[in-house]
């Protein structure tokens, strides 16, 4: 029996067809051309004369044709001969017509996209992540072919191929075979759906589920699927592939293009953090870190090792962040202190100081204030002007206020204000900014934290309105929403400490919409305190209620617990 043809073949042949075909009508402009073959293969072309042209009317005439003119097959005008007409393209059960065409044009992409993905691979074996990329790629490449279908091609096999693998998959899985057909799975493939066995020994077959198969779709509401992955981009893949391969032909020491490629992957990551939740995040850093740690162990200059142990350490920053943000402490303070690891390997003071105040801030959460001021004050050993060092003095402040230091809190307020003024930028506060920013709305909200565990209720709900002004007026890509809902919650607490339950429902209103996945941890244990406080006036019932509400549903990266705290 001679080999099948393969997918790539047939889109070659169609289109050698396809070429043949437009030259012979330029040709014969008088004729009709088609291929010939019957229900068969097409083979070669049959040329008939087209209605109304001379050549058709000297045939119906009985005439022979000219001798500089092709043979023409004469045919009774009420009977159709092989080759006479296209039959009309069969339906699907949708009514669809099938294009032959443009299932083999579906063909053709699917070869290419499968070809280059498992290229990539290098001899290694394609996983079922693999196939799902490549069968997502050929779907938004063309969109006419259904998913079922496209999974089919994303493995690279025929309709019969498919049906062998679906009887072997049964056989591995101890299920009775079926009694599937081809006709069936071409059904199935041009739109119908099979019943709930088929469907889900289908799903078993391609590792997948119904709704990526195209069989049933998903209600989820857009809110509640910000865990899924992203649906595949063709242009930024096209990037991604062209930029690893770049790397993969410098030479065996580190190139400076692929630094250039890692830091500006760190910088973007440290400003979505400003705007989009957390959780996501974390796993994107987890792989970048993987890619700088990977990239640490090649044969680099000492230059290049700095580079690679600032941005390391910067990944530990924030992914010690977002462990706060979902309640984790522990991890917290073990990814802070790495982070001032790197940057003291690198001779970073940017980093180490913004490092000791990361665990400063960890401090502070679980209740260890001497420890949230030794951590800020070290941190100031290392770096004590410009925005870094006005944050480590507003968390010392902080510290202050919580151990009834008054004189000394007050004194690192003011101190925070001269150091600002003072400095002259740096590269990881200023130059990559985002969650490294510490901006002048965020150092409004730390001192209205600050005056409010002094017991200044009023000065704190100064700064706080004055912390969500100027997070209103600057750029959205600016406005950290962490810090706009912590400063929303302690202004609660100080206009029910001042007796004002409409200044507090008018802080809390616009935090009740924040969705749940960007409801960080601190929240639930601020709000707490600002519940109680409103349940006991004699108009705070509803609003208490609402907070009530706001702290049970959602939260789901506070993990293990609500009340762990978070870093805003």
């Amino acid at each position: 029996m001679p080999d099948r043809p393969t997918l790539l073949e047939e889109a070659q042949e169609d289109a050698l067809r396809t070429r043949a075909l437009e030259m012979l009508r330029a040709a014969f402009p008088d004729y009709r051309i088609v291929y010939g073959g019957g229900d068969g293969p097409p083979r070669r072309p049959v040329i008939r004369p087209r209605s109304g042209s001379p050549t058709r009317r000297a045939a119906c005439a009985g005439s022979s044709s000219s001798p500089s003119s092709p043979t023409v097959a004469g045919s009774r005008p009420s009977a159709r001969r092989a080759g006479d007409a296209v039959p009309p393209s069969p339906a699907d059960p949708s009514g669809r017509r099938f294009d032959a065409r443009g299932d083999r044009s579906v063909h053709a992409v699917a070869t290419v996209v499968r070809e280059r993905a498992l290229a990539d691979l290098h001899g290694l074996p394609p996983t079922s992540e693999v196939f799902h990329r490549i069968a997502e790629e050929i779907h938004a490449s063309c969109p006419q072919a259904s998913r079922f279908k496209c999974f089919r091609l994303a493995h690279g096999w025929t309709v019969e191929e498919a049906i062998e693998n679906f009887h072997l998959m049964c056989d591995r899985e101890g299920v009775k075979r079926r009694g599937l057909t081809e006709r069936s799975w071409r059904e199935w493939e041009a739109g119908s759906r099979p019943d709930r066995d088929y469907t889900d020994l289908l799903c078993r077959l391609f590792e997948t589920g119904p709704v990526q198969l195209g069989f049933a779709r998903d209600y989820t509401p857009e809110h509640m699927r910000a865990y899924s992955a992203p649906p595949p981009d063709p242009i930024a893949m096209a990037a991604d592939e062209a930029s690893a391969h770049a790397e993969r032909a410098e030479a065996s020491e580190l190139g400076s293009s692929a630094i250039e490629r890692l830091r500006a992957e760190v910088v973007w990551i440290g400003r979505r953090y400003v705007w989009e939740a957390p959780l996501p995040l974390f796993v994107e850093m987890r792989g970048l870190q993987d890619r700088t740690r990977k990239a640490l162990d090649k044969r680099i200059h000492p230059g290049q090792a700095s580079e690679l142990y600032f941005l390391t350490g910067a990944l530990c920053g924030l992914m010690a962040n977002v462990s706060m943000d979902l309640g984790r402490r522990v991890p917290a303070d073990t990814l802070a202190r790495a982070a001032w690891t790197y940057g003291r390997i690198a001779g970073h003071a940017p980093l180490m100081g913004w490092a000791r105040g990361m665990q400063s801030q960890v401090a502070l959460w679980d209740k260890r204030y001497h420890d949230a001021l030794g951590y800020s004050e070290e941190g100031l050993n290392v770096l004590s002007r410009g925005a870094g060092g006005a944050r480590l003095y507003m968390l010392k402040a902080r510290a202050c206020a919580m151990l009834s230091r008054r004189a000394e809190a007050l004194e690192a307020l003011a101190r925070a204000e001269e150091a600002r003024a003072a400095g002259e930028g740096d590269e990881l506060h200023d130059e990559m900014a985002g969650e490294f920013a510490f901006l002048p709305a965020k150092q409004h909200y730390y001192a209205s934290v600050t005056r409010l565990h002094l017991g200044d209720s009023r000065s704190a709900i100064e700064e706080g309105w004055s912390s969500l002004r100027l997070y209103a007026d600057d750029d959205a890509h600016n406005r950290s929403y962490g810090c706009e809902a912590m400063a929303r919650a302690h202004l609660v607490i100080a206009h029910l400490m001042e007796d004002d339950a409409e200044g507090a429902d008018r802080a809390v209103a616009p935090l009740l919409s924040l969705p749940p996945e960007r409801r960080i941890s601190s929240l639930a244990l601020t709000l707490g305190a600002g519940r109680a406080l409103l349940a006991a006036h004699p108009d705070g019932e509803r609003t208490a209620r609402q907070i009530e509400s706001f702290c049970a549903v959602g939260l789901p990266q506070a993990v293990p617990a609500i009340s762990d705290g978070g870093t805003r």
